[in-house]
């Protein structure tokens, strides 16, 4: 499990220094969308809700919908090669989530509620036996913190979830060529010829 229980109080997380240069073996990631009642229904995958976790073995867990929250456990959509894994950690270092004295262990994620109009990111980190979070808010007519989009659609991809078009909710039309059977279709109904009759000439 990836929320550990932290023993001895007071000690603040935001004094660990975690000073790998590459992903220890105890990485591990867990992100949490909560969207508002007007923040439903994007298509971006970084807005909607839903969660996406890394774990130390590399396997990646991922799911999407308004049942989702920071307590739920999903399925297992794949599992990375430590190359991959290495990515991750790299584009965290990168983005500066791997720096728990900036994070925010004052609040708590599983209290956190999104407002009407907002869009919450839950960022959770493990590594070297320490763990640390960030609690990230925007509106939904606000552009989100860039770091939060690169890490959250950098997981997205990972995890096979691309953004909805814009005719998502359209029927969808295959052409499957031409009709196979035409050539057994009914004749039409049979219809004499019109005959002529020849004329007779007046001078025989």
């Amino acid at each position: 499990m990836l929320i550990v229980t932290l023993l001895g109080g007071c000690a603040d997380i935001r004094e660990a220094r975690v000073a790998a240069s590459s992903a220890p073996p105890d990485f591990a990631v867990d992100v949490t969308i909560l969207t508002g009642s007007a923040a439903k229904g994007l298509p971006a995958a970084h807005t909607r809700q839903g969660k996406l976790t890394l774990l130390a073995d590399g396997s990646l867990h991922a799911d999407s919908g308004d049942s989702i929250d920071f307590e739920s456990r999903t399925a297992t959509a794949r599992s990375l090669y430590r190359e991959q894994v290495e990515g991750v950690w790299q584009l965290a270092s990168r983005e500066g989530w791997i720096d728990p004295a900036s994070s925010d262990p004052d609040v708590w994620p599983g209290t956190v509620m999104p407002r009407r109009d907002e869009i919450v990111y839950l960022l959770w980190f493990h590594a070297d036996g320490t763990d640390w979070w960030f609690v990230r808010r925007c509106k939904v007519t606000e552009v989100p913190d860039a770091r939060v989009v690169a890490l959250v659609r950098g997981l997205c991809e990972l995890a096979w979830q691309s953004d909805l078009t814009a005719d998502r909710n359209l029927p969808h039309r295959y052409d499957f060529g031409p009709n196979p059977y035409a050539g057994f279709a009914k004749a039409p109904p049979y219809t004499r010829p019109a005959t002529t009759r020849p004329s007779v000439s007046s001078n025989q």
